[in-house]
């Protein structure tokens, strides 16, 4: 039953140009999309629906959910995106109808820190425990984004939705939060495991990973972002950023699958042992004391990989420094013929 419903008309004189992106964001965090007349209809797993419709120079969004806090979250989901997606155009988004006051986003869970471990000199995994982790035993959406409470916190505070869509951190100021792979979730167990790359520098998630010790906090929203989709032929590349996932995809997908991964670390130390399906062929290269895309070693490597000739059964999945990465799906896309539907 819907009790709650707000609407919004955006001024937008860039619709047109921005629509695949926006639709495109959407799809990737969770929320359900089909056509339906001129509207794009957005279900979220929270329980509200939404509508955003384009119009000349405008956009047009409303939302209906039973709860104050689907209300809010769905809200969040297409302010937040949106702004995202168009943030060069300095967009204002106005929200009118029903107001819910803040709330806490649907999908926080407070996880504790159970177990440190190194796995290697340069990735630590710590292992969390939480309560509700359902959501995030997706295969498809495999990362999530950590928020860090700073040691010592007596009463944890988190921050909430407001009816502008738009997160409303604690009084004491915004918490440090970053993207993270789920590494590994047994949501039945409550046990979730997030692997940190322990590179140089003193940002705020290798800083909290770095004194992390059991009994630690950290908060969890999600999840978000695109995993693996069915193939015929698997191809996926990274480095250390990219091999949380690279891991935890092969590690998920049947055993009859089939395809080639190329991971690049700095040296043997930071090899790890992955089960892969028999049909994959796995390749560690290594790059020795260079940063990571600093070398095409990467980017050479993928185009040695002799691809299947059905380029229509093929999914790649990549994660890398940024250089890296854009050599490679530019190879894929306008070399090899793959389309963009079928890279990540």
């Amino acid at each position: 039953m819907v009790e709650l419903a707000a609407r919004a008309v955006i001024p937008f004189p860039k619709v047109a140009t921005y629509m695949g992106a926006i639709v495109e964001s959407l799809g990737a965090h969770n929320l359900t999309l089909r056509l339906e007349g001129d509207d794009i209809v957005v279900t979220s797993p929270f329980g509200g629906v939404g509508r955003v419709r384009p119009a000349e120079r405008e956009l047009h969004l409303a939302v209906e959910a039973p709860n104050p806090a689907a209300l809010n979250r769905l809200k969040h989901d297409l302010t937040s995106l949106i702004d995202f997606v168009a943030r060069q155009e300095a967009l204002e988004i106005a929200w009118e109808g029903d107001a819910a006051g803040a709330v806490l986003p649907p999908d926080l869970r407070v996880l504790t820190v159970r177990d440190v471990r190194d796995l290697t000199p340069g990735m630590r995994r710590i292992s969390f425990e939480g309560e509700r982790l359902d959501r995030f035993a997706v295969p498809d959406q495999i990362h999530c984004r950590l928020m860090f409470q700073a040691k010592g916190t007596g009463e944890p505070q988190w921050p909430q939705l407001g009816d502008d869509g738009r997160v409303q951190w604690p009084r004491a100021g915004a918490l440090a939060t970053r993207i993270y792979t789920i590494r590994r979730i047994d949501a039945a167990a409550g046990r979730l495991d997030i692997d940190f790359v322990m590179h140089g520098g003193a940002g705020p998630g290798i800083s909290w990973a770095t004194a992390a010790v059991p009994g630690d906090v950290a908060g969890i929203v999600g999840p978000a972002a695109h995993g693996p989709r069915p193939a015929d032929w698997y191809f996926l590349a990274g480095d250390e950023t990219g091999l949380p996932g690279i891991a935890r995809i092969l590690e998920d997908l049947p055993a009859a699958a089939r395809g080639v991964a190329l991971i690049e670390v700095a040296g043997t130390a930071e090899e790890q042992a992955i089960h892969a399906p028999p049909g994959f062929e796995v390749h560690w290269l290594h790059r020795g004391d260079a940063a990571p895309g600093t070398t095409r070693q990467l980017a050479k490597a993928v185009r040695r990989v002799e691809l299947p000739s059905a380029r229509y059964g093929i999914f790649f999945w990549g994660g890398a420094e940024f250089s890296a990465y854009r050599e490679i799906r530019g190879y894929l896309r306008k070399e090899v013929g793959i389309a963009a539907s079928q890279v990540v």
